[in-house]
């Protein structure tokens, strides 16, 4: 429950698609991943605990039958020394035997220790203990004299037990050829006469660690370490892997094993009780082996899985990054296909759909634009051919030289002007148009301004010779400058300046046209603003007079320069007003022009 709220938060923040698809690969596999790595280690460890445990029930079981078939052996070959009643007789009156005899019966005693010693290889010593306590003994036998307390009693149980084998508890048994420790245990039968008196004693002392050593074949070195422990029926120690043989004490209390450190199977069915036992701690080593593994391989793979949900994600949104670069281009007027090439199958259709969208959008503009401007040149071919300028032209020329012979020569001179202004606005240029035409306009429809408003403007130009030679459509300055004299110059007796400036700055030129009139208000400026910037507004007073000349010339640079071309304004009331007109340097270009309006 807490991973399927994670990622549905996940999913339900506005995220980029690529991290969607990052998170949505990672989480299909990565889960399952994780999964698989944790049952596969829960399963290991179950199964290392099952071994563990199936390993110990069968240790147990063999190492118990090894342990009471030895001493159910020892038990047997005891009773051999019953056959010999001359041993048995000697034995318990030593005494009265002469010393030919004693020898002889010395060396029968210990043949018979020989004998015990072959039969028994796990065997570490044998001795007869006579009635009158003299000892015979066969290999490593312990000095009673170092532990006689203990040994007088347990001699003591071995004569109460009425001819059974008894157990005498493991003790330190120093062999003194190489002064190491062994840790041993006894087993002692009392010798009876065939009247049932006592006539000695028979004592054997054994070894676990021999024996089990040998008959240890269920120890695998894939399986941690086991203890294994011996108890007798009387619940004394006869052997525990875990202490030195130097260490035993003599009847110590056998150690009880704590459930929580130690996984144990106990086996008491026979004399003897065997306990094997696996330390938790170390098997848990060995399933701590095992997490570390799955852990490492469930990271390995986690990060791998993560690498190739990134690969896989970048491939397939790459070409949407591509589409939605390539549509904001389009904003800005880039009309150009994207590549379809190392695309998927559904990709590569949208793509494709996308560059067929691009080239018809591309051609409806470039055909839309086209017959704007065929449409603007057929209607200035229109307005052109409905004067004929010839006729025009010799008849302005035939006014003016009768004003002449009238003697008027201020009409003539007006006529003169009048003539060419019309000459240059309707002549059908094929050659560049530059600014220094615009300029030649201005100063004859000043010209004529003066005349019919007694010289009441003054024309200033201060414009650098690169600007003067600049390319630009025609007929852009005059309306500006007529909206200058219509609108702006409202007092009939002060004098008016038009004052025209400009540079030209990283192949861009900005021209000013600056009056010193009455300026706009700042209501009617934002409205003419607004007109400007978009050319289908229809405020109120959108279409007035005046801004439609601006709307005009504004259009005009932007259909032929592009958008960021055009005029601007800015006006102070009864300070005056600028126009600033912006266009590039193209050196060379022939113009297709549409009609100016005023």
């Amino acid at each position: 429950m807490p991973l399927i709220r994670t990622a549905r938060r996940l999913f339900t923040r506005r995220r980029r698609f690529a991290s969607k698809l990052f998170i949505s690969f990672l989480l299909m596999c990565t889960v399952p991943t994780l999964l698989i790595t944790n049952l596969f280690y829960l399963k290991a460890k179950e199964q290392i605990t099952e071994a563990s445990t199936e390993f110990i029930q069968m240790l147990t079981v063999q190492l118990a039958a090894s342990v009471n078939n030895y001493v159910e052996q020892i038990n047997n070959n005891s009773l051999a020394v019953y056959s010999d009643y001359d041993l048995v007789s000697y034995l318990g009156n030593e005494a009265s035997y002469i010393s030919s005899d004693q020898i002889r019966y010395n060396l029968l005693v210990s043949r018979q220790l020989s004998t015990f010693m072959t039969q028994l290889p796990h065997l570490q010593g044998a001795a007869m203990i006579s009635s009158s306590g003299k000892i015979y003994n066969n290999g490593y036998f312990p000095d009673m004299a170092d532990n006689r307390a203990s040994w007088e009693r347990w001699l003591e149980t071995v004569r109460t037990a009425n001819g059974k084998l008894v157990i005498i508890p493991t003790h330190s048994h120093v062999y003194h050829s190489t002064g190491a420790a062994a840790g041993v245990f006894s087993a002692g039968r009392l010798i009876q006469d065939i009247e049932g008196r006592q006539a000695g004693i028979l004592l054997f002392q054994l070894s676990l660690h021999r024996l089990i050593a040998d008959s240890d074949t269920l120890n695998p070195s894939s399986m941690p370490y086991h203890r294994r422990i011996v108890i007798s029926s009387k619940e004394q120690l006869l052997f525990d892997s875990d202490i030195e043989a130097a260490a035993f004490i003599p009847e110590s209390e056998p150690q009880t094993i704590d459930p929580g450190r130690w996984l144990f199977r106990t086996d008491p069915s026979g004399p003897l009780s065997v306990t094997v036992a696996v330390s938790r701690k170390d098997l848990g080593m060995k399933i701590t082996l095992y997490r570390n593994l799955a852990l490492g391989v469930a990271t390995a793979t986690v990060l791998a899985i993560a690498l190739l949900s990134l690969l896989l994600s970048y491939q397939i949104v790459k070409p949407m990054i591509r589409l939605i670069r390539s549509m904001r281009r389009v904003e800005d007027g880039w009309y150009q296909p994207i590549s379809e090439k190392g695309l998927n199958i559904e990709l590569e259709a949208l793509i494709q759909s996308y560059n067929l969208m691009i080239i018809k959008v591309k051609h409806l503009i470039e055909d839309v634009y086209l017959a704007r401007i065929k449409q603007n040149q057929a209607k200035l071919l229109a307005l052109q051919n409905q004067i004929n300028p010839h006729w025009l032209f010799n008849t302005l020329e035939s006014i003016r030289m009768q004003a002449h012979i009238s003697k008027a020569p201020d009409v003539a001179h007006m006529i003169k002007n009048l003539g060419r202004l019309f000459q240059m606005a309707l002549a059908r240029r094929e050659e560049h148009h530059q600014v220094s035409n615009e300029i030649e306009y201005i100063r004859v429809y000043m010209q004529l301004q003066n005349v019919r408003f007694e010289d009441r403007f003054r024309l200033t130009v201060t414009l650098p010779e690169v600007v003067m030679k600049a390319p630009i459509l025609s007929l852009t300055f005059q309306p500006i400058v007529e909206n200058c004299i219509v609108h702006s110059f409202l007092d009939p007796d002060r004098q008016y300046e038009i004052r025209i400036d400009g540079e030209e700055k990283d192949g861009t030129v900005l021209v000013h046209i600056a009056d010193n009139g009455a300026g706009i208000k700042k209501e009617r400026l934002e409205e003419i603003r607004r007109t400007l910037d978009n050319p289908d507004w229809s405020g109120e007073g959108a279409a007035a007079e005046g801004s439609l000349g601006l709307r005009n010339i504004h259009e005009r640079l932007q259909l032929h320069y592009g958008k960021q071309y055009g005029i601007s304004l800015e006006s102070v009331p009864d300070e005056g007003t600028t126009v600033a007109i912006h266009f590039p340097v193209r050196k060379g270009e022939d113009h297709v022009e549409g009609p100016a309006g005023g």
